[in-house]
């Protein structure tokens, strides 16, 4: 891959220096993109326009953010309102885990006694309620009610909605801004780029110089238990076209034409990550798509409805295991801090033989509800789990 030596900035033409230089990442670190690239836009561009634009579209791919559990720079993905298809809302968190969109709090008179019942988000929610209640009933054993708070994990039985929606001024503009930023750091002169260059700085435009690509697969060795995110560049002088191809989750399938007067040398690269773990992904994108695919592509004719469906059909099942994985390795960490905990083993300090049988037997009061779960639903801990979602 070339280097680009723009002095000045893609968008507003300003110079590059100094503190207005700014590092753009090519894939938005909001969902999963690692490298940056230099000598493309600057610090102002990118924190109003690109800003604004990147937030979209990870607004809009937030709920696989969130199912994968992708790791970024800066925090993590935003908690996201679900809802299941019986129409139970709860919050979908960053460690993949669900908690109840409301709390809840009920006061019972029992004969002089009030009885109290409450349900609470967070931990944190629960003892400040708690600190409450007990300004209020002043004989409220304070210490031990906060004591005997617990942590109730269950698991869904009913599937959730999912939208598996891309679009939006914004959300476009996030993406041609991206094809644009990687033919920049291939060393493609921004000029070049002028069909891209045309739609960012005109959000009036009509011409929208990109389309959803479902009427062929454009990924050649697709990997079969891994999602991606990609972006490839392919320029071709006899042709006069300069495009870039891009994918994001295995489900979001993208071709964005940057020029139809490309005079450049011929160029085929492309930019490959792991939104979770940031490593290089295995793939090659086909440079070989004819002309009369590209066209449809480009005119809003690429969307294939059967393709469509086939891509979630490939990403879902990989996103699900995804998500099972994650709840297992939540269910294994709540039950040996719950054992740590009743027998008043320190973190690092090792397990005692003489109590190894107990801790077991306290490992499985936080394990059960999982494999209950598992059982209940009729699925091994290798098929799909009750978080499937529903395509909408």
């Amino acid at each position: 891959m070339q280097t680009s030596h723009s002095q000045r900035c893609a968008l507003c033409n300003e110079s590059l220096t100094g503190k207005n230089l700014s590092k753009e990442h090519i894939i938005p670190n909001a969902i999963g993109g690692r490298k940056k690239t230099t000598g493309f836009i600057c610090n102002t561009c990118n924190n109003t326009r690109g800003e604004r634009w990147d937030s979209e579209l990870a607004k809009q791919l937030n709920w696989f953010s969130l199912a994968v559990g992708i790791s970024r720079e800066r925090g993590e993905p935003p908690k996201q309102l679900v809802q299941t298809i019986e129409g139970d809302k709860y919050w979908l968190l960053s460690d993949g885990s669900f908690t109840p969109e409301k709390s809840s709090y009920a006061e019972e008179d029992q004969g002089g006694a009030i009885k109290i019942s409450m349900t609470a988000k967070t931990i944190e929610e629960a003892k400040a309620r708690l600190k409450g209640v007990s300004r209020k009933y002043p004989k409220l054993d304070l210490e031990k009610a906060l004591n005997e708070l617990q942590i109730k994990t269950d698991y869904l039985d009913s599937p959730l909605h999912v939208s598996l929606s891309l679009g939006g001024p914004d959300a476009g503009r996030s993406l041609v801004k991206t094809a644009f930023a990687f033919a920049s750091a291939c060393g493609v002169a921004h000029s070049e780029c002028d069909k891209a260059l045309q739609y960012l700085l005109d959000e009036s435009l009509d011409a929208i110089p990109f389309g959803f690509s479902y009427l062929s697969d454009f990924i050649q060795n697709r990997p079969k238990e891994k999602i991606f995110h990609c972006v490839s560049l392919h320029g071709d002088p006899k042709t006069q076209k300069l495009w870039s191809y891009i994918e994001y989750f295995g489900i979001f399938r993208v071709v964005v034409l940057l020029s139809d007067s490309y005079k450049g040398p011929y160029n085929s690269e492309i930019y490959t990550v792991d939104p979770i773990d940031g490593s290089a992904v295995d793939v090659k994108v086909k440079s070989n798509i004819s002309a009369e695919e590209l066209a449809l592509i480009w005119s809003g004719n690429g969307w294939n409805q059967e393709n469509h469906m086939a891509a979630a059909d490939y990403a879902l099942p990989i996103i699900m295991a995804r998500g099972r994985s994650r709840t297992l390795e939540r269910a294994v960490k709540e039950g040996f801090d719950h054992a740590a905990k009743q027998l008043g083993i320190k973190e690092g300090e090792e397990i005692p033989k003489e109590v190894a049988a107990e801790f077991t037997a306290f490992m499985m009061e936080k394990l059960s509800p999982y494999i209950h779960h598992l059982v209940t639903s009729g699925r091994s801990s290798s098929g799909n789990r009750g978080l499937s979602p529903i395509v909408c």
